[in-house]
């Protein structure tokens, strides 16, 4: 088997880091999602595959398996004739994260612009400047407008 290229080895490490922040990951967690976008294929790859390749217990895999698929990142499925389950990528993960984001951002955007409001009114008296928050409001706006159209870019890929 050949050795990995640095390149890869530190980009894989990177991803992995990258999952641990961003969705909280255990480190097995994020080493088996960046397995699985590495890989990225619509064979998909086995459990025993993910035991062995990084060296852990089948019940830590399973324990990460079922994380990632509770949270629709990765897909489980069988193949005819074969017991051994695969796992690959959600196909629909991008968009369905970026919907999250949009809504979030709108949540946001509600939130700080009734802060706005409150503090127009003279009803709280807070030390964050309402010129700030027209800039962010416009910025949130803005962020929600190019996450729709990418979205719908998206949906019509697929």
């Amino acid at each position: 088997m050949n050795k990995p290229d640095p390149e890869v080895v530190q980009l894989f490490q990177d991803y992995c880091a990258h999952h641990e922040i961003v969705h909280r990951f255990s480190p097995l967690t994020a080493q088996i999602y960046t397995y699985i976008t590495f890989v990225n294929n619509k064979d998909g790859v086995t459990f025993d595959e993910l035991v062995e390749n990084l060296h852990t217990s089948k019940s830590s895999v399973s324990t990460s398996l079922n994380l990632l698929l509770s949270n629709n990142l990765v897909e489980q499925f069988n193949k005819i004739n074969e017991r051994k389950r695969f796992f690959r990528l959600n196909d629909n993960y991008i968009t369905e994260r970026l919907i999250l984001i949009r809504d979030i951002i709108s949540k946001e955007k509600e939130l700080t612009t009734k802060l706005k409001n409150c503090q127009e009114k003279g009803l709280l008296n807070t030390q964050s400047s309402l010129s700030t928050a027209d800039l962010y409001i416009e910025h949130l706006e803005k962020s929600k407008i190019h996450l729709t159209e990418t979205i719908e870019k998206l949906k019509s890929t697929n």
